[in-house]
């Protein structure tokens, strides 16, 4: 199966999909206790805009004890029809990520517009579908599956580079926590992606798992976990 084939029929899936709903779980544990817990259920609305979220948030981390949970309706103006598209920036806007204008950060091109760097972005890309596992299932459903540790060096530099700006604010603490996870010595993470066989994305985890090392030379492990489930 090709996997180019693959990703446009769920890209077509999931653009012309009226409504999303589902639950992202976060979870972080070092030496064996948990000191993160994140849970975001959400519903929406793609032709309208008409969202209903529900945040629940626990930390015990650097000291400081958070426990948070909310649960609001809004409607996101311009997202009529937007389809995929609309649900990704519903989930890049949920979780307070937004940092401007990414485009080739990770190359540390000069020019955000320039061929050179859309060019260098485009090979980052087609390198990572290359490192991309595909296994079919006996009905018909798809697990993609991702590893960090199978990417050349210059290709973990740029990734945890992305990572560490787009979880990186001073404003929210849970950020610095996340930031944690992409600066760990011998990390390993993983990506999956289960896609059914009628070409929706189900369900997606990542795992992060590695060793911290401390002011005082102490290594501490430590372990994340997200998942993010999506309803038909």
């Amino acid at each position: 199966m090709s996997k180019l084939k693959l990703m446009y029929d769920v890209i077509n899936t999931m653009k012309d999909k009226e409504a999303i709903s589902g639950a992202l779980k976060v979870e972080g544990i070092k030496d064996q206790t948990k000191i993160a817990n994140f849970t975001n259920e959400f519903e929406k609305n793609l032709a309208t805009g008409e969202t209903k979220v529900k945040l629940s948030t626990e930390l015990d981390y650097d000291g400081k004890k958070v426990k948070h949970e909310s649960q609001t309706e809004f409607t996101m103006q311009g997202c009529h029809r937007r389809g995929h598209h609309g649900f990704m920036n519903h989930m890049h806007h949920m979780n307070h990520h937004h940092q401007g204008n990414h485009c080739g950060e990770q190359f540390d091109a000069q020019e955000c517009g320039g061929i050179k760097a859309k060019l260098t972005k485009l090979a980052f890309v087609l390198n990572i579908l290359n490192l991309i596992k595909l296994e079919e299932k006996e009905d018909k459903s798809v697990l993609l599956s991702l590893s960090l540790n199978e990417f050349p060096d210059e290709m973990k530099k740029a990734f945890r580079e992305r990572m560490s700006q787009r979880t990186m604010s001073e404003h929210h603490q849970h950020h610095g926590f996340m930031k944690e996870f992409f600066t760990l010595q011998e990390a390993k993470v993983e990506l999956n992606v289960w896609i059914s066989k009628n070409r929706e994305v189900e369900k997606i985890t990542l795992t992060v798992d590695g060793k911290q090392l401390n002011e005082l030379n102490e290594n501490h492990d430590l372990n994340l976990k997200a998942e993010l489930c999506l309803l038909s």
